[in-house]
């Protein structure tokens, strides 16, 4: 195979890793963005039951 083949390939397999990072990365941003609005909610609903 010759050197700008493997290169090339290479260079694929790498875009390949950063887009399963990337996926990884969405993935754990959409839970904390989910766990950071349910905590908001419960920190709410607490001040709306101290407040009353």
């Amino acid at each position: 195979m010759n050197n700008k083949l493997k290169n090339l390939l290479d260079l694929l397999e790498l875009i390949n890793q950063q887009e399963r990072i990337i996926i990884k990365q969405n993935e754990v941003i959409a839970k904390l963005i989910n766990d950071t609005m349910e905590q908001e909610n419960m920190i709410n609903e607490l001040m709306r039951d101290a407040v009353s």
